[in-house]
């Protein structure tokens, strides 16, 4: 478990990308002695850049993925912007909301 105010270390998205290609080289013999060649502290580490590069490449190591992903806010589209199949669902669901607000209003 990490300690209060402890220090992560922040590898390049190059370095990574040389580990995983060293290893699947098969130059190396396998993930402990790339451990050991690229001084990491664990194996661990190897394996889970290992799996992120066989999930989504090269580029998958540019993104910072740690953390919670933003749920964000929900875009809201322009009407103008919409096909008339998403247009119509949209004035439908609009039109029911409003129906429900009147419904509330004379209670």
């Amino acid at each position: 478990m990490a300690k209060k105010g402890q220090k992560f270390k922040n590898y390049p998205a190059e370095f990574k990308i040389e580990v995983v290609e060293a290893y699947l080289s098969g130059k190396y013999g396998g993930v402990d002695p790339i451990t050991k060649k690229y001084d990491l502290k664990t194996n661990r580490r190897v394996c889970e850049w290992l799996k992120i590069y066989k999930k989504q490449g090269p580029d998958g190591f540019l993104y910072e993925t740690r953390g919670r992903i933003s749920k964000g806010k929900g875009r809201s589209k322009k009407l103008e912007n919409m096909t008339l199949e998403e247009q119509v669902e949209f004035l439908k669901m609009e039109v029911d909301i409003l129906k429900k607000v009147r419904a509330l209003q004379k209670n």
